[in-house]
């Protein structure tokens, strides 16, 4: 599917300014040409279950369009340490393993010579991004997964800043969003929130796609003036609860942008989307689907879902798509609030205090309101007496001291939340730990 689109799209828009990452740009006749070269070179191939462990991201994705156009099954598994690909391939038993250096080796071949019978059944797998134990495979289709794409003539020439690893489910969308409509992908040489701000800037991004974490670092890290003077049309977020506090912020410091918050999973796909600037989605979605195929209702407090979207396969168990009267848990609690669905944080985040539940959301909440509190992050501690205590990471901006927040904390902590809710184990940090995915991290184990 992504390999016959930008054959078919070269003679239309071979000019055109494909991928941009730091001082490198590529038009999409340079990934088109190249990825015809990957054809010839790669026809043993030919469907042949392939991980695909580049870190080049013009290599990347000509790399993946090449496999799709020789239907062969692509595992997105990125740039890894040889024993974990090992460990992965042992599990997961693809043939081949491609790297930079199998795509530098291969010289660009113009595209008047393809000759191709890829249609719209190519096989893409999409390992999640777990902090602990092996990755789960998610098997789709590029066709399914591009199925949750919005084309539209009017992104043609937007450019899309993309706050996710390519390899990743969110990176797989924003990078559909931006080659089938036939715009700009940018890609920062970092996240460090002052190299984002600067290639916003520099590279005149007007769509940008990230994690709540990521946005929360930009907003606070980032410099106050480049962002404002940025032409950011769009700011998306997912892969986490968008709070609030988060949300007013990011309407205060881009008053121009619309602000989309997706709920979309690697195993369920995209479900739905909210554009009103509150936290959590309308109650009625759960009457009304907000999506077609897209099914949603809470059970004992988890939001369940079915859907068109959903993976085809999970490490080689039976496919959902196959029942699609099944509803699937998310693992998301979430509470009605009048008209609203507010998300209260992962069912395995929950903190278990002596055999009362305590979400880390609701104390971070708290916390995060607090002068000189940037951003926090609640996690359980091992404890002999409770079973587990509430632990929190705190990162203060310049001039505030840990002397002032100790003080400062208790109180606001007495005050909104339960005596068991309330943080043991405080420590002051430079930074949040997070996730390969931008996620912040909630195991003990990061520190």
């Amino acid at each position: 599917m992504i390999g016959r689109h930008l054959t078919e799209g070269f003679a239309r828009h071979r000019d055109r300014i494909a991928l941009i990452h730091g001082h490198d740009q590529f038009t999409y006749g340079d990934i088109g040409e190249l990825a015809n070269g990957l054809v010839d070179a790669w026809s043993a191939l030919s469907g042949q279950r392939v991980a695909v462990s580049i870190a080049a991201p013009a290599s990347f994705v000509a790399a993946i369009a090449a496999l799709d156009l020789l239907r062969s099954h692509a595992f997105l598994v990125g740039a890894r340490r040889h024993e974990e690909l090992q460990n992965l391939q042992d599990a997961f038993a693809w043939d081949r393993t491609i790297r930079d250096q199998d795509v530098q080796m291969v010289s660009p071949v113009p595209l008047n010579s393809l000759n191709s019978s890829s249609d719209d059944s190519g096989l893409v797998t999409i390992l999640t991004s777990g902090t602990t134990g092996r990755p789960k495979a998610i098997h789709h289709s590029w066709k399914r997964l591009a199925d949750s794409v919005r084309r539209d003539a009017r992104y043609t020439g937007t450019r899309w800043l993309i706050g996710y690893p390519l390899t990743l489910y969110a990176g797989t969308q924003v990078l559909l969003h931006a080659m089938l409509n036939w715009a700009t992908l940018v890609i920062p040489v970092s996240l460090d929130p002052g190299e984002v701000c600067r290639t916003l800037k520099d590279k005149g991004v007007t769509h940008a796609s990230g994690t709540p974490t990521f946005w929360r670092q930009l907003v606070f890290f980032g410099s106050r003036d480049v962002l404002q003077g940025s032409k950011l049309e769009q700011i998306t977020l997912g892969g986490e609860a968008a709070t609030q506090e988060l949300l007013d912020q990011l309407r205060l410091g881009f008053p121009q942008a619309r602000i989309v918050h997706i709920y979309a999973s690697t195993e369920l796909g995209r479900l739905f989307s909210v554009t009103d600037g509150k936290e959590g989605f309308p109650a009625q979605f759960l009457k009304e689907s907000p999506e077609e195929g897209v099914d949603l209702k809470v059970v004992d407090g988890e939001l369940m879902v079915r859907g068109r979207t959903q993976m085809i396969s999970c490490d080689g168990q039976r496919p959902p798509a196959e029942q699609p009267s099944v509803w699937t848990a998310t693992g998301d609690l979430v509470e009605v609030c009048a008209d609203r669905v507010l998300f209260k944080g992962r069912r395995n985040d929950v903190v278990n205090v002596g055999g009362r539940k305590v979400s880390p959301l609701k104390v971070e909440s708290a916390l995060r309101g607090l002068p000189g509190v940037v951003d926090v992050r609640v996690y359980a501690k091992k404890s002999s007496v409770t079973g587990h205590l509430v632990a929190a990471d705190v990162v203060l901006a310049p001039g505030f001291s840990e002397e002032t927040l100790g003080a400062e904390l208790r109180r606001a902590a007495t005050q909104a939340l339960e005596s068991y809710e309330i943080p043991r184990l405080v420590r002051v940090v430079p930074k949040l730990e997070i996730s390969q995915a931008l996620k912040v991290v909630r195991s003990e184990q990061v520190q």
